[in-house]
């Protein structure tokens, strides 16, 4: 096994353990998530009394066609671009994050937006003894319309003890679909791999993202599938707010 199946042989078994969590909770159970060397699990859910039966687990980290990722080039080529342009501007002491949308993944930050930002945080920022500053998708939009359509916002920080400028790459996931389209990617991902819905059955689905994931995008989900006909015996996710059941 080389070094990126290791690492993502450990993603799926954190995934798992906190899945795992969740059901001792929900179910009064003692479940442990152990690595799996059955096909089709990645993780299997072991009981420690015996008292429950063992569960199958297949572990998806979704989307990945919505994840912000550290090495993104766009994103890096911003980074850059922001930096130079603010130290031009002879910026110092600050810190810079920012929630990319969609198309500053795909496409980039055109030069011109990033022109326009960098001029307007020369002005505007954080005070002693305000030590960071937001600027939320309203205020993005003032200063350039185009602006907003990059990114959702930006916070400053105020560091007397750093003297330079330093914009924060993100590394996760910010920001996903309101309609939960990205929960039928991961179901999508898997029945592709597997051959459908029978091969899927009888595993339980842990779909692991690391976003916020809010009630709205899981209601709308569970309205549109009322009917039944999801794959999978049981389907839960784990985002940064916790474990939920989809199924």
């Amino acid at each position: 096994m080389n070094a990126k199946e290791a690492e993502k042989k450990q993603r799926e078994l954190g995934e798992g353990s906190e899945a795992a969590a969740y059901l001792n909770h929900e179910l009064g159970a003692d479940y442990e998530a152990v690595p799996s060397d059955r096909e089709p699990a990645d993780v299997l859910f072991v009981s420690g009394s015996k008292e429950f039966p063992e569960r199958m687990v297949q572990v998806v980290t979704i989307p990945h066609d919505y994840q912000i990722r550290a090495d993104n080039q766009n994103l890096a080529r911003f980074v850059r671009d922001l930096t130079t342009a603010l130290k031009t501007r002879d910026v110092s002491n600050l810190s810079i994050g920012f929630t990319p949308l969609r198309p500053a993944t795909e496409r980039g930050i055109p030069r011109a937006q990033v022109e326009s930002l960098a001029d307007y945080l020369v002005v505007h920022q954080p005070e002693p003894p305000q030590d960071t500053l937001t600027l939320d998708f309203m205020e993005l939009l003032a200063i350039d319309p185009e602006l907003s359509g990059y990114m959702s916002n930006v916070v400053l920080f105020r560091d007397e003890d750093n003297p330079d400028v330093t914009v924060l790459t993100p590394g996760v996931p910010a920001e996903l679909p309101d309609d939960g389209s990205w929960i039928e990617d991961g179901l999508a991902l898997k029945l592709k791999r597997y051959g459908g819905p029978e091969a899927v059955k009888e595993l339980t689905l842990v779909i692991g993202v690391e976003a916020l994931v809010d009630a709205q995008q899981v209601e709308v989900f569970r309205d549109a599938h009322k009917e039944g006909g999801l794959p999978f015996k049981e389907i839960l996710i784990n985002s940064a707010e916790g474990t939920m059941r989809l199924k």
